[in-house]
């Protein structure tokens, strides 16, 4: 598919099955393979009912478009997700209780996408990672994330030094996961209007982030082990805030 082109190809049952359920009109085809096509049910009766075009592909057309990916023999093609700017991010900055997740440096789009199940699972207002030297919304990444980079405002910001003043500035608190002068992160009390910041695990979040963040926490580990993964590191962090806040997160 053209680089250029506002459309995409996107793989995996989950993922797709959340595409057809959020933002069916973006959806131009439903492409499925494999003899095991009984799985595909519930996703085929909601395409049907979008009056999505389904086409049975082989294995060729699979690993051409796919290579090195557990596609499941299922994929569709749709317009591509906008991703927000700094715009969406002041608007919200507004509400009286948010919860943000910045991620600095993340460049794994595994990482990335098994945050971004993470967030989504506890409720985060939105995910916000630099413009450069980050991992942004890949088909790889939706795929890892099982669906929820489609449930989840994903920013991209200039300079994450300047959006951390801002939500400073608003009265947003500021929480940097750090290894060094840092806090037990179950010991800290946050505030119902925050923003965690995750770094990777190989050089955590960089200096001049870790000089904005209002407080830097970590987890207490053996010291067998340097540094949690940092999707592991993100789930951690933000059950303990969610368990503080007494977040309701069952509709």
């Amino acid at each position: 598919m053209n680089k250029k082109s506002n459309q995409e190809l996107v793989c995996g049952l989950n993922v797709v099955s959340e595409i057809i359920k959020i933002r069916p009109r973006s959806v131009q085809n439903l492409f499925i393979g494999g003899s095991k096509k009984e799985r595909f049910k519930s996703v085929l009766e909601k395409a049907e009912k979008e009056a999505i075009i389904i086409n049975e592909k082989g294995k060729d057309f699979f690993e051409e478009n796919f290579k090195d990916v557990n596609h499941q023999n299922i994929a569709l093609s749709c317009n591509k997700r906008s991703e927000e700017s700094e715009v969406f991010l002041k608007k919200l900055i507004d509400k009286k209780e948010l919860r943000l997740l910045i991620l600095d440096g993340i460049s794994d789009p595994h990482n990335l996408g098994a945050c971004l199940r993470s967030a989504a699972a506890a409720s985060v207002d939105a995910v916000i990672v630099p413009k450069n030297r980050s991992c942004h919304l890949t088909p790889t990444v939706r795929r890892i994330s099982s669906g929820a980079s489609e449930l989840i405002p994903f920013v991209i910001v200039t300079n994450l030094v300047r959006t951390i003043d801002l939500l400073r500035r608003n009265g947003v608190r500021v929480y940097g996961s750090d290894l060094e002068d840092s806090q037990a992160y179950d010991e800290v009390i946050y505030e119902s209007k925050l923003a965690l910041i995750i770094g990777s695990e190989g050089k955590g979040i960089r200096r001049l982030t870790r000089e904005n963040c209002d407080e830097l926490i970590t987890i207490r580990m053996s010291e067998k082990v340097e540094s949690l993964n940092a999707s592991v590191s993100t789930g951690i962090m933000l059950f303990e805030i969610v368990r503080q806040n007494n977040l309701n997160l069952i509709d």
